[in-house]
This record gives C-alpha cells, structure tokens and sequence, in this order.
C-alpha cells in the first residue's frame, strides 16, 4: 500500500516538470549513452543471428551433422566484429 502511495508520488512529481517545463519553454533534452565496441559486436550479432540461422537450416558440417546453434553464433559474432572493426576503420581515416 505505502510502495503505491510513493509511486503515484514520484508520477505527479514526473508529470509536474514536464508541464512546468514546458510552460517556461525549457526543452528536456535526454542525452544517449554511447555505445561500447562490444555492445554494438552483440546488437548487430543478434540481427545477423535469425538470418543465418535460415541460411544454415538443414546444412551439414563436415562430420555430417547438422550446423549447431552455437556455430551460428560464432559466425554472427565474428561477422560483427569484422563489420564494427571496418566501421571503425573508415571513422578514422576520414
């Protein structure tokens, strides 16, 4: 009950500046953390992921089994790198 209390508290008190913030023509700008290399490795390994898991399905190694989930990982982890390595690359030779 009192954790309820304090929530709605702390949303009137949210919802108060931004309407007198707005009032007063004071804009509230939110700055955005950059990103670690290796967070960004991780965000474009887990969208290449799906689409390489498609192009691997029924796929057999050279043991003849099947390519493993853990395998595709590795490939999209390594396909990031080298795309963040060649991002950063061209950053600094501009």
């Amino acid at each position: 009950m009192t954790n309820d209390a304090i929530n709605n508290w702390i949303e009137k008190a949210k919802q108060s500046e931004v309407a007198s913030a707005a009032e007063t023509g004071i804009k509230v700008i939110k700055r955005v953390p950059s990103q670690s290399r290796g967070n960004m490795i991780m965000e474009i390994a887990e969208k290449l992921r799906p689409w390489l898991a498609k192009m691997f399905e029924g796929v057999r190694d050279e043991n003849g089994m099947l390519v493993q989930p853990a395998r595709i990982r590795g490939i999209a982890l390594n396909v990031a790198q080298d795309i963040v390595a060649e991002q950063n690359n061209k950053a600094a030779n501009a």
